[in-house]
């Protein structure tokens, strides 16, 4: 299998996810310039109007957060790696990410308890449960793992 079939999947999940973060963040602007024009234009609120953009929000935050890592626009302090050996910054690199990891396990294992005690509520202006919101925890550490296994293997394959 070359590398160009192999890097295809992978194009593919990096396209839906940017494609789902472009319609996300297009319908957060419809939902707030919704319940704007409805709030005080017409004085006539929709009861949805402060929860289901902050619901938006939350996913677009935490299933986009993981493409970041792969497109590098995030905040790195290279400094001192920059000054080392290349063993030492590899070195540096896999321990990071694996801590990233280990991180992320943790999110994921903390975030079950949190969602099996929100599902017994009910947002009042949806009634969708409560849990919708903190689903967006585990999704978003997969996305981010993925992304983060992805660079790891990239680091190990380098020699």
């Amino acid at each position: 299998m070359t590398e160009e079939h192999a890097e295809r999947p992978h194009a593919v999940i990096d396209r839906v996810l940017y494609w789902i973060g472009a319609m996300a963040m297009l319908s957060l602007f419809a939902l707030v310039l919704y319940g704007v024009v409805m709030r005080y234009v017409f004085n006539r609120p929709p009861l949805w109007s402060a929860d289901v953009p902050n619901l938006v929000f939350i996913w677009l935050v935490f299933g986009i957060v993981g493409l970041t890592i792969k497109l590098g626009p995030h905040i790195r302090v290279i400094f001192f790696v920059q000054r080392m050996r290349r063993v030492w910054q590899r070195t540096l690199l896999v321990l990071a990410h694996c801590s990233v990891l280990m991180m992320l396990s943790v999110l994921i294992v903390y975030s079950v308890p949190i969602i099996e005690l929100s599902s017994s509520e009910t947002m009042l202006s949806t009634g969708w449960p409560g849990s919708v919101y903190f689903y967006a925890l585990p999704v978003g550490s997969i996305i981010i793992g993925y992304y983060t296994i992805q660079a790891l293997w990239q680091i190990l394959r380098r020699r």
